[in-house]
C-alpha cells in the first residue's frame, strides 16, 4: 500500500542560523529530521524497468503526449512519457520503498528485497533477500544500507551501520565497510573514503575490491571531495549524503582527484584521493563546523556575530542580520557562492520573505540580492541556472542566470539535463502526482502525464524516470 504522503511529501522544516551544519552526526540528525519530509519523493536519475509476464521484452507504451507543441530547443525538450512495459509487481506482503538507476539496470527495493531489472529487456537480473534501509547506486556499483542490530547505549552516538557493495550485474557481494554515522564518508567514481569519527583516521578503498588503497592518521576533523563544474550534485555538506539518506537521497560520485581536509584549527590539506600523497596545505578560518570544495576554492561555515556563517579560507563572506536567517550556502560557479535567506512576515502562519544572495568569495563582496520563492532543500546548478526543490507547499524553484525566478510550484524534482527540468506535483485530486517537464532554456512547462501515488523515492536521469508506487514498480521514457 502507499506509503503516507503526509510524512512522504510534508513541508520541510526551515534550519535556523543558529543551529551549525557542524559534524557529519549533526548533518546526520538533521537529515534524520527531515527524511521523511522533502526528500523522501524526490526524483532523481532514472529508470525502472517492469517485466512483461513470460516475456523477455521491455515494450513500450504511450503515457501521454505533451501539449501544446512547442518549439525545439538544444538540448532537446521532455515532451512526454512513454511506459515500459508493466510495472514491477509489489512484493507479497512488502511495499515499494525506493527505485535507483545504475547504468542500463533498475534497482528496486522493498520491505525485505532488492530487485534488479535490466531495462533494455525487462529481464529480471538478481533478487537479493535481506533488511535496508536504502539502496544508493551508481554505474559502478550497488550499495545495499545495513543498520547493525547492536546499537550504542549513548543515544548521542552515531548509529552503526554496514555499507554491503553488490556487483550490479550479478548481485553479488564484493566488500562491506562496518562505520558510524559519525564518521565521515566521500563517495568517489572508483574510491570511497572514510574519516572514523573516532580514531581520526582517513582510509580510502577501491570501490570495486574494497582493498586499501592507503590511511593516514592526523588531525582532521571534516573532509570533502572537490567538486567541479561539470558535476551535478545536490550534496550539501561536502561528505556524501546519499550514504548517510540512503532512503531519501541520491548519489553524486565525486569526479575530481582531490580530497580535502581541515583539521579544528582551520589546517586545509589537499590530497590525491587515489594515493594519499599530499599536493598542497592551506591556512582557513579555526572551528570549521562544515567544508565543501568547489573548483579549487574552498568553503566552511564558522561562528560569526551573529551565528553562524560562510566562509572562505581568508574571511568571513556574509552573515546576515535579524530578524533573516540562512540556510545552506553552496557555490554556484567560479568564485561565487549562493545561499537563501529567509525571515518571518507572520510567525503566527509561517508566512516568510526570501533572498537569494550571490557572494564573490574572492573578496566578499555581494555580487546581487534577489527575491526568492521562499523554500529550504536541496540546490543544483547547471547551465548558470540554480533548482530549488523543498516539499509539501514550500515546492520547487528554478532560477536563470540573473537570479529570478521563472518557474515555481508546490512539488519536487531536479534537473533531468542541462536544458530540462522534472518536477511531480501531488495536485491530480486523488493522491496521485502529476510529472511536468520544464524547459531550462525558454522555461515553459508541458504536462508529460499523471502517475499513481508514490511510495518512495523516485530516481531519473536524461532517458528515464522510475517510480516506487503501491501499485507497482513504474518505468517511463522520456519522449522528446
Amino acid at each position: 500500500m502507499p506509503a503516507d504522503l503526509d510524512d512522504l511529501f510534508t513541508v520541510l522544516g526551515r534550519q535556523a542560523d543558529t543551529i551549525p551544519i557542524g559534524t557529519a552526526s549533526q548533518a546526520r540528525r538533521r537529515g534524520d529530521q527531515r527524511r521523511n519530509r522533502h526528500r523522501a519523493v524526490l526524483a532523481s536519475a532514472a529508470a525502472v524497468v517492469l517485466l512483461l509476464t513470460g516475456a523477455g521484452v521491455v515494450s513500450l507504451r504511450q503515457h501521454r503526449k505533451a501539449d501544446p507543441i512547442l518549439p525545439a530547443t538544444t538540448p532537446s525538450r521532455v515532451r512526454g512519457l512513454a511506459q515500459l512495459g508493466e510495472p514491477l509487481p509489489v512484493p507479497a506482503g512488502q511495499n515499494w520503498s525506493a527505485a535507483r538507476i545504475s547504468g542500463d539496470r533498475v534497482v528496486g527495493l522493498a520491505n525485505s528485497e532488492a530487485v534488479a531489472v535490466d531495462t533494455r529487456t525487462g529481464t529480471s537480473l538478481w533478487t537479493l533477500n535481506g533488511s535496508w534501509i536504502g539502496v544508493v547506486a551508481t554505474a559502478a556499483t550497488i550499495i545495499l544500507v545495513r543498520r547493525e542490530e547492536i546499537q550504542p547505549e549513548d543515544i548521542k552516538a552515531g548509529e552503526r551501520r554496514v555499507l554491503e557493495f553488490h556487483d550490479p550485474a550479478t548481485g553479488a557481494k564484493r566488500w562491506q565497510l562496518p562505520h558510524t554515522t559519525d564518521d565521515r564518508l566521500i563517495l568517489h567514481d572508483d574510491v570511497l573514503v572514510r574519516l572514523d569519527a573516532t580514531t581520526r583516521r582517513t582510509t580510502a578503498y577501491s570501490l570495486a575490491r574494497g582493498k586499501p588503497l592507503w590511511a593516514v592518521t592526523d588531525d582532521a576533523t571534516l573532509i570533502s571531495g572537490m567538486r567541479t563544474g561539470a558535476d551535478h550534485s545536490e550534496d550539501l555538506y561536502g561528505v556524501s549524503s546519499a550514504l548517510y539518506q540512503p532512503e531519501s537521497e541520491k548519489a553524486f560520485p565525486y569526479t575530481d582527484d582531490r580530497l580535502v581536509s581541515i583539521s579544528a584549527k582551520g589546517r586545509v590539506t589537499i590530497r590525491d584521493i587515489h594515493t594519499g600523497r599530499v599536493r598542497s596545505t592551506a591556512q582557513g578560518q579555526p572551528n570549521p563546523e562544515d567544508l565543501l570544495a568547489y573548483e579549487g576554492s574552498i568553503y566552511t561555515t564558522v561562528t560569526a556575530d551573529p551565528g553562524r556563517a560562510p566562509a572562505s579560507l581568508s574571511r568571513v563572506l556574509y552573515a546576515p542580520r535579524d530578524p533573516w536567517m540562512w540556510d545552506s550556502a553552496f557555490p554556484c560557479g567560479p568564485d561565487r557562492l549562493c545561499l537563501f535567506e529567509y525571515r518571518y512576515l507572520d510567525p503566527a502562519t509561517e508566512k516568510m520573505e526570501a533572498h537569494l544572495v550571490m557572494i564573490d568569495s574572492v573578496t566578499g563582496r555581494v555580487v546581487r540580492t534577489t527575491g526568492a520563492v521562499p523554500l529550504s532543500g536541496t540546490h543544483a546548478m547547471r547551465a548558470g541556472h540554480i533548482m530549488a526543490s523543498g516539499g509539501g507547499n514550500k515546492g520547487t524553484a528554478l532560477y536563470d542566470e540573473n537570479g529570478e525566478a521563472r518557474y515555481s510550484d508546490n512539488g519536487v524534482g531536479g534537473f533531468v539535463d542541462d536544458g530540462n527540468v522534472l518536477t511531480l506535483t501531488r495536485d491530480a485530486g486523488d493522491g496521485r502526482f502529476t510529472v511536468r517537464g520544464v524547459s531550462n532554456i525558454d522555461f515553459r512547462k508541458v504536462t508529460l502525464g499523471v502517475i499513481p501515488e508514490l511510495s518512495g523515492r523516485c530516481d531519473w536521469n536524461d532517458d528515464l524516470l522510475t517510480c516506487p508506487t503501491g501499485k507497482g514498480l513504474y518505468t517511463w521514457r522520456f519522449t522528446r
